[in-house]
């Protein structure tokens, strides 16, 4: 008995000790992100933020600098820092330890000394610039790291008087031309000839104008246009290459065209796209610095939430992650100051931190490898390349809507036209989904348009034949007094009947004659005493309804936003509060211009007013889901049309009620607008008076409560 015990005691072991390590095994390359100070985040075609899989998890920190401002990574993965607090230049590998120190502690020569240098740049040829900052110049060194030259500040007449040479970083093209930024930089990049004489500026961002500063220009004093012409346009504060040699600069304040890539002419070829469609108007939100690889993906800084963004080539959000370290707290991928970032050949990242004095180093998961390389294929206009890794990227998250882009993208170019069209739904792609739309309708009628024009040449015949047979077959009706003796003996239940089908009939026979006669039927509405209340708040409420069940019929392509996201508080406000102000404005201004109408036929005719919203637009919303986006100009001009056609209700009901000629009519209506303008500027202010009263009684009752307690 106890041989059997050890031994069922020792099987137990050994099968734990099995379990443990295939455990370990399976683990093994399955590092755990769940410990990460961040989470990823990209967004939706809407800017709705989407959780993603991590894309890059921290990898190692490199310390040993002081103040590291800028970094540099050459096309061999050599790793350049300008490590200010040090006065040199560091050459790092990409273990982080230390290739040689430019200059060089035994270099004698006074003007190879660096005073706080913030930029470094280096040639294909190996040739080492660097901004120099704390010296207001420009270092050049040759690949040996011995001083070669140096580029003081620039004698021009065409440099304003209050213009300060003090260089902040450096990027030179492939002509020799030399591009710094300096401090300020409202004036865009300063552009030096390979001497280091002055040729310009380069890249400057414009001050934006409306058509509110049109005004002021006519009717403000010179001293007033003096402190307007003041304001500065957003300044350029940090410039870099890609691999096919056009200028990316990164841009302050600006709420788009934070980044810029532009071409030989400084022309953004980005459209002043905006990477922070988030932001708030009165926020304000800049980049520090950016990469870009070899693919095109952006790899950009953002220091007051310690950020790092991604974007493709043509401006789209990939990837959203790290965080701001608070205090002391100091975690790997948590960040302070981030003063640069650059990426090596294999897609790691290098991020330098001004304050913790430090480089992290942040390398790319299997999910961040799969959309790169998925949107790069994209890029290329290799659909069918890239559909299996966005299938796989799909797998990994359903909710990335890229993968359905990119697989949708695949399926048109198969020809899979309506799995295409799902997936471009899916990815909101309005584009997409009508050009897949238009190939599935012309197979559509390729294939069925003779045989829907046979059956509908027969229909059409055979109505023509069948009202003929209808008419010659047709019997005499009865006469007058044979009907009226007919309705005397009809029961008395079917009396009741006739009479509320004909109460409820007669609001509609009114509005189809207004429709067809607008001046009788408004007038016949106005003097009629059958038109009741109940009936014009119907219309009104109607009218309500047929606006969301046009947003649920309407197609996708012309839909402002998906029908799950409506708000119907939101909608409700949005449709009846403007109305109810619009009666008020209608029949206060009548009331002052002696007009006859009456606030409840005021409301009447308004309501009536909106007939052709109620019978036509949900046809209209219908009809949307057979036409494409270049189609969809009928589809705007039918809205337009429905609208011009509700005005002119609404006039010559106004005419009418309060019987007004044409020209009274006309001075009525404008009197009208400006009041109901009134009416919301006055909403406004009091909403705000109201918000602010109430701000400072919670505050002050929060106040004296913590006293008192």
């Amino acid at each position: 008995m106890p041989t059997s015990s050890k031994t069922l005691r020792r099987m137990i072991k050994i099968l734990l000790a099995v379990v443990l390590g295939v455990v370990l095994f399976l683990g093994a390359d399955r590092p755990a992100y769940a410990e990460l100070p961040y989470t990823t985040y990209s967004s939706d075609t809407n800017d709705v933020w989407i959780r993603t899989p991590n894309a890059f998890v921290p990898k190692a920190v490199w310390g040993g600098l002081n103040h590291p401002e800028d970094l540099f990574m050459t096309s061999k993965d050599e790793l350049y820092v300008a490590d200010a607090g040090n006065n040199r230049i560091v050459q790092l590998d990409l273990e982080g330890r230390i290739v040689r120190t430019i200059p060089e502690s035994t270099d004698q020569d006074p003007k190879a000394k660096l005073r706080k240098p913030e930029g470094v740049f280096v040639t294909e040829e190996g040739v080492i610039y660097v901004a120099d900052t704390g010296s207001r110049r420009v270092a050049v060194f040759d690949r040996e790291g011995k001083f070669a030259k140096e580029l003081l500040a620039p004698s021009s007449e065409l440099l304003p008087k209050t213009f300060v040479y003090a260089p902040l970083k450096v990027v030179v093209d492939q002509r020799g031309y030399i591009y710094l930024v300096t401090k300020g930089g409202y004036q865009g990049l300063l552009q030096l000839a390979p001497d280091g004489t002055f040729a310009g500026f380069y890249g400057a961002n414009k001050v934006p104008t409306s058509w509110l500063d049109s005004l002021k220009r006519k009717f403000f004093t010179e001293e007033q246009l003096k402190e307007e012409l003041s304001r500065l346009p957003g300044a350029v504060t940090n410039v870099t290459l890609d691999a096919k040699k056009f200028m990316f600069t990164v841009n302050k304040d600006l709420k788009s065209g934070q980044l810029k890539r532009l071409n030989f002419g400084g022309v953004d070829l980005l459209m002043n796209h905006n990477f922070a469609p988030w932001v708030k108007p009165l926020e304000r939100f800049s980049f520090q610095d950016v990469h870009v690889d070899s693919h095109g993906v952006m790899s950009v800084v953002e220091t007051a939430e310690g950020k790092i963004y991604q974007y493709d080539k043509y401006g789209q959000l990939l990837f959203l992650f790290g965080a701001t370290s608070v205090g002391s707290e100091q975690r790997l991928g948590m960040f302070k100051r981030m003063t640069s970032i650059v990426a090596d050949s294999n897609g790691t990242l290098y991020i330098a931190d001004g304050e913790l004095n430090r480089i992290q180093v942040m390398k790319r998961t299997h999910f961040g490898e799969l959309v790169h390389q998925a949107s790069y294929l994209d890029n290329q206009g290799k659909y069918e390349e890239a559909r299996g890794l966005w299938e796989e990227i799909h797998r990994l998250n359903g909710m990335y809507d890229r993968a359905y882009l990119g697989i949708a993208k695949a399926m048109f170019k198969a020809g899979e036209n309506e799995q295409a069209m799902a997936y471009f739904e899916q990815a909101k792609d309005k584009e997409g989904y009508s050009e897949s739309y238009w190939q599935v309708r012309m197979n559509f009628l390729l294939q069925y348009f003779g045989t829907a024009m046979t059956v509908l040449t027969i229909v059409l015949i055979g109505f023509i034949l069948g009202q003929k047979i209808i008419r010659s077959r047709k019997k005499p009706g009865l006469t007058d007094d044979q009907s009226e003796a007919s309705a005397v003996n009809l029961p008395q239940r079917n009396s009741r009947l006739a009479f509320w089908a004909r109460m409820l009939a007669e609001p509609w026979k009114q509005m189809l004659a207004m429709l067809r006669h607008p001046m009788n039927g408004m007038y016949d509405i106005t003097a009629s005493t059958q038109v009741r209340w109940r009936f014009a708040l119907f219309f009104v409420v109607l009218g309500f309804v047929v606006i969301i069940a046009g947003k649920a019929l309407v197609s996708m392509l012309f839909a402002a936003q998906r029908f799950e996201t409506l708000n119907l508080t939101t909608e409700a406000m949005k449709y009846f509060l403007p109305w109810i102000s619009w009666i008020v404005a209608n029949y206060l201004t009548g009331s002052v211009m002696r007009g006859e109408g009456s606030f409840g036929k005021v409301f009447v005719v308004n309501s009536y007013a909106l007939a052709p919203y109620i019978l036509f637009i949900l046809p209209i919303q219908w009809l949307s889901n057979a036409l494409t986006l270049q189609e969809g100009i009928f589809y705007t001009a039918a809205h337009y049309l429905i609208i011009i056609w509700v005005f002119i209700l609404i006039f010559v009901g106004t005419q009418n009620v309060h019987n007004y000629n044409l020209k009274e009519a006309i001075g009525m209506m404008s009197v009208s607008v400006v009041t109901f303008l009134c009416l919301w500027v006055f909403g406004f202010i009091l909403i705000g008076l109201v918000y602010q009263a109430t701000d400072f009684v919670t505050g002050f009752g929060q106040e004296v409560w913590l006293r008192v307690r």
